[in-house]
């Protein structure tokens, strides 16, 4: 969708002075190396081992965010913490997986037997789903709306939240990983409207504003399945030559911004290339 697209626009590059360093300088020495998403190091570890939420945001139709996910949450069960995952799927229509709870049945669930219209029902979410089933130490949760609780797109995100915070307080030690499109993960208002993240941000109960962490995925180049308007459509994106591209030369990264800059988000996942997702009831 074309709010989707915008977002690119929010993540430019502003020169400030952070101890003393430029942000081209801050950028360069603290971006953290991703050479594999199944084994990721333990410096990506340090970085996120005392958040209690981190929130990932996409732009659907993409592969990258999903598999950072999966080896996000193995990296921390590796390190013998207990996850749990929560994606933005309505649990109505994952009923049939939430019964069986197989492999199979993630794919002959409504959700991504159907497909969607934004490309949410894809492989690398279906994938990254029976990925995480299999891992005794992580729990998934769905939390988008069913369609009984609401029907004002306007009241989403604030139910989102409240279903988010309701999972957290189940398990308040564990750590919280999840994934939506990155206008639901904004930790400032977008449009003048209140996102999940601002909520679960500023909730005076969860008291989690500094184990939080909200990412957004930002890519060079390459492809995309998603809807602008016209439906679903394979497309070419980029080149999106910035100073994340430019001024850094590993392929995949992730980097947090100094804590007294302001930012929709707290950091970016980086990869150099982003490829299209597939529908999963199109495989």
């Amino acid at each position: 969708m074309t709010k989707y697209l915008l977002l690119l626009l929010n993540i430019t590059i502003t020169y400030c002075s952070v101890s003393g360093q430029d942000f081209a300088t801050y950028l360069k020495a603290n971006a953290i190396k991703v050479d594999r998403l199944d084994s990721l190091n333990k410096q990506v570890y340090d970085l996120l081992s005392d958040k209690r939420l981190i929130m990932i945001g996409e732009i659907h139709g993409t592969n990258e965010p999903a598999k950072f996910i999966a080896g996000l949450s193995t990296l921390f069960t590796r390190y013998g913490d207990s996850v749990q995952i929560g994606f933005e799927i309505p649990s109505e229509l994952m009923t049939t997986f939430l019964n069986l709870q197989t492999d199979s049945s993630i794919y002959h669930s409504d959700f991504f037997s159907k497909g969607s219209t934004d490309c949410r029902a894809s492989v690398a979410w279906a994938a990254t789903l029976s990925q995480l089933n299999n891992n005794p130490k992580i729990k998934i949760f769905f939390y988008d709306l069913n369609k009984s609780e609401n029907k004002n797109y306007d009241g989403r995100d604030s139910l989102m939240y409240v279903k988010i915070k309701n999972k957290i307080k189940e398990h308040l030690t564990w750590t919280t990983i999840t994934l939506s499109g990155n206008v639901h993960n904004m930790l400032l208002p977008y449009k003048g409207q209140n996102k999940t993240a601002n909520y679960l941000s500023k909730d005076t109960e969860l008291n989690i504003a500094d184990k939080f962490c909200s990412l957004n995925h930002y890519y060079q180049s390459g492809t995309m399945l998603n809807n602008i308007g016209n439906g679903l459509e394979l497309r070419q994106v980029g080149n999106n030559s910035s100073d994340y591209s430019n001024l850094v030369d590993y392929d995949n990264y992730l980097f947090l911004f100094p804590n007294n800059r302001t930012n929709n988000y707290n950091g970016i996942y980086f990869t150099r290339t982003v490829t299209a997702a597939e529908l999963a009831n199109k495989k």
